[in-house]
């Protein structure tokens, strides 16, 4: 879990940890929300059974990665181009998760020349559009409406006592998370001690610095990703659970609808968590196979 760090241009320092074979195929991983490098652990010893080494860096301002004031999604590229130039990789494939979609999607769109290939996991839709906001459960969707039109409220709420919280006592998210992700799938997957807990401290990294890169994401989510998905060209496969009660599959497969080169693994008894982790190898080995028959 220890960080690493690489110096970007403006100042700032990119935090990163290596999971996996440290000498196999390279995969930079985009976590979720709110999360931070330490996800990618739980891919770990599937990677290494194949011989992939993931590479998952912090967002700004998440864990120990430097907060980038007036980010954009569109400004990740230039930072996962820096790690990759960092780690003498002239290209590399890309797995995002959930609330990394948007990210990894703009480095397809920006810098499709080093990308072997794309999978997005639970992948969150571009909830900026009212028809699929209206689609996610109650609880998660009221979260990205307060950010979208009480956005001083949130930052008040989350950026204060709130963060301070979630920090000193990650868990209490856990009871949240447990009442949405209600599918018999993650129940079981989060009823693991080791993935509960590795969740848990993914909440306290985000919650570092009240929350500053969280927030931000969250504002983030909200506007116009300012993403052309119809010009992206490189092989993209979509992986979602039927049962994903964090994120609907509908989601999915409005990426389906307009990616040009969209494939679609859709699993009717997985849910949000349960997928990544059941299908950790399948995910993987499935993006070696895109990037093999990538023109």
């Amino acid at each position: 879990m220890t960080a690493r760090f690489v110096p970007l241009r403006d100042g700032r320092r990119l935090a990163y940890a290596e999971f996996g074979d440290p000498q196999g195929w390279p995969v930079l991983y985009c976590h979720g929300f709110p999360s931070s490098r330490r996800e990618a652990s739980l891919l770990h010893r599937g990677a290494k059974h194949l011989g992939v080494r993931v590479v998952a860096p912090d967002r700004p301002g998440f864990g120990d990665s430097d907060f980038q004031p007036r980010r954009r999604i569109n400004d990740w590229p230039a930072d996962i181009a820096a790690l990759a130039d960092h780690l003498g990789l002239s290209t590399f494939a890309l797995l995002g998760v959930s609330g990394g979609a948007p990210f990894a999607l703009a480095c397809a769109a920006a810098i499709p020349e080093r990308l072997q290939g794309l999978a997005l996991v639970c992948p969150l839709g571009p909830i900026y559009e009212a028809r699929i906001l209206s689609q996610m459960r109650l609880p998660v969707r009221l979260n990205f409406e307060a950010a979208l039109y009480t956005p001083s409220f949130v930052r008040s709420f989350y950026g204060g006592l709130t963060s301070t919280l979630l920090f000193h006592w990650p868990q209490l998210v856990e009871g949240l998370v447990r009442d949405v992700a209600c599918s018999p799938s993650d129940r079981q997957a989060l009823s693991d001690p080791q993935v509960s807990a590795v969740l848990t401290e993914t909440v306290r990294d985000a919650m570092k610095n009240h929350a500053l890169g969280a927030l931000q994401d969250l504002d983030l989510y909200v506007r116009p990703w300012q993403i052309d998905f119809t010009q992206i060209q490189i092989p993209v496969t979509l992986w979602h659970g039927e049962k994903d009660a964090m994120v609907p599959i509908e989601h999915a497969r409005w990426y389906a609808r307009v990616l040009p080169r969209a494939q679609t693994r859709f699993l009717a008894d997985e849910g949000h968590y349960s997928l990544p982790l059941f299908h950790t190898e399948a995910i993987l080995e499935s993006l070696f196979s895109a990037s093999a028959h990538r023109p």
